[in-house]
């Protein structure tokens, strides 16, 4: 499931003295079944962006097109957006915020019964759900409050799972865990997106963009300013952009200062990058 997204704009406080004009005729594709990272400085958009793709706001201007479901600025035309949100969902940044119900397994179970699932039966899908995130059965019972960081961001992750929905928007999944959490977080992504669903990240760790996206949107004062594949976009001039460049690319283009002739377009992790050195010297 592809998200076509056409002429996009969103203004804050429209027509006010303070208007924010925080997307500007923003226009892309989002593949199916990819690992899309959308990625820019503070400010640049990204958050607006992702709210967007599913009518958590309506566009200014412009549309976004998720299969058959189109969402626009105007309210009428925007129908089925319950639906909507059976295919696409977002995880925000601070998971804590999204935990409410006094179990973990209960918190997991509340979206399928709002969809008027029997709690027995909504209950056992969240058991399953919490399982594909490694939380162990040990939790199921207790507050989601008990719980650390990368566990709360795990259980946010399976109430959203528990929905089966096509894409899923994570907003800086690795934000605050340690390596392990983090290991923990990117091979479930994987998993997920070879099981077909297609996976949006926002972050602003480039090494987790390397390591794990095929395609990145790069936001810059509410435009989009570069689209394309990770390796390309750290070819360029990264800093102009605000962006961070991995340690990796940084090794690698001093390698190349040194007179090492390796194609950075074919590095993307400690492995390529010495199957690379190994080719040219060959």
């Amino acid at each position: 499931m592809s998200i076509k997204i056409s002429r996009l704009s969103f203004d804050y406080l429209p027509k006010t003295n303070n208007t924010v004009h925080a997307l500007h005729d923003v226009s892309c594709e989002i593949k199916g079944k990819s690992i899309t990272a959308i990625v820019g400085h503070t400010g640049s958009g990204k958050s607006t962006l992702i709210q967007t793709l599913n009518a958590l706001i309506l566009p200014s201007s412009g549309e976004v097109v998720v299969d058959d479901f189109v969402i626009t600025s105007k309210k009428k035309k925007n129908k089925q957006i319950k639906e909507l949100r059976k295919h696409i969902a977002v995880v925000f940044q601070f998971p804590e915020y999204q935990l409410f119900e006094e179990t973990i397994e209960k918190d997991v179970a509340f979206g399928l019964k709002n969809y008027g699932m029997k709690e027995p039966e909504a209950i056992e899908e969240a058991h399953k759900a919490l399982s594909m995130v490694g939380i162990d059965e040990s939790f199921y019972k207790r507050s989601p409050l008990e719980l650390s960081g990368g566990e709360k961001r795990r259980v946010a992750i399976a109430g959203i799972l528990v929905l089966n929905p096509d894409i899923l928007v994570l907003d800086e999944p690795t934000a605050g865990l340690d390596p392990e959490g983090m290991n923990m977080v990117m091979d479930l992504i994987h998993t997920l997106n070879e099981q077909g669903k297609t996976i949006i990240i926002v972050s602003h760790d480039m090494e987790l963009v390397l390591n794990i996206a095929t395609d990145v949107i790069v936001l810059n004062d509410g435009k989009i300013v570069y689209q394309g594949n990770p390796q390309s976009l750290f070819e360029l001039d990264a800093k102009e952009l605000s962006l961070e460049i991995p340690q990796l690319y940084l090794f690698a283009k001093e390698l190349i200062k040194k007179g090492l002739n390796i194609n950075i377009s074919n590095i993307r992790d400690i492995p390529s990058l010495f199957k690379e050195i190994e080719r040219v010297r060959k």
